[in-house]
């Protein structure tokens, strides 16, 4: 099995040199290296407020290093780079707390606002599920999303994640959700809490297939 706690040095070569861990019909996933950061942070804002959670974080050459180095030392989480067929970096996908003993992590994936709706998200999440409980022996996959982000369910419900539950979460949005008439059906899937805006989330899982 492939070792991948610690990803290796940055690719220097072109995209055709670098080693995939598996592919979709449209996209391939290869590890997330500290270079992949830069390409992240390329990506532009997502147009609606509503998204702005999901929009790169600003930061510096000095914090990169930081920001990935506590990614995979501190957190220890495992990242992956989503690729499209030409080697653009579209998608990432994160496994957040391992759990090694019990089978599980928590997922976490988000994409190049130029690619959303398109269907890359889904191709992508299918062949890492097979890798995830294929190679890497995991047994069951977490996800939490928000419920008013209702694509990114469909693509779950789609790979075969079902609902668990349900909970509420601060959110950091740019959006005026009770302001702005735009989002007035939207308006039930929020609250004002004690500390400022929160969402209605999901809790949803997929478990290894049987046999």
């Amino acid at each position: 099995m492939v070792d991948i706690s610690q990803p290796p040095p940055s690719p220097a070569g072109p995209p055709a040199r670098r080693q995939y861990l598996v592919s979709g019909e449209r996209t391939r996933i290869r590890r997330f290296t500290r270079r992949d950061v830069d390409r992240w942070l390329a990506w532009p804002k997502h147009a609606d407020p509503l998204y702005s959670p999901y929009n790169p974080l600003p930061m510096s050459g000095s914090l990169r290093d930081a920001w990935y180095d506590d990614l995979v030392q501190r957190q220890a989480q495992l990242p992956f780079a989503v690729d499209d067929r030409e080697g653009n970096m579209i998608g990432r996908i994160f496994l957040r707390f391992v759990n090694r003993a019990e089978g599980r992590a928590v997922l976490g994936i988000d994409f190049d606002p130029r690619h959303v709706g398109q269907g890359y998200g889904t191709d992508a999440l299918r062949a890492f599920l097979g890798y995830y409980f294929g190679p890497l022996r995991f047994r069951r996959l977490l996800l939490s999303v928000a419920a008013y982000n209702v694509r990114a369910r469909r693509s779950y419900e789609r790979c075969g994640f079902t609902y668990l539950d349900t909970h509420w979460e601060r959110l950091a949005c740019e959006a005026d959700i009770f302001g702005d008439e735009h989002y007035r059906e939207l308006r039930s899937l929020f609250r004002r809490g004690r500390n400022g805006l929160e969402a209605l989330f999901h809790t949803m899982q997929a478990s290894k297939p049987a046999g």
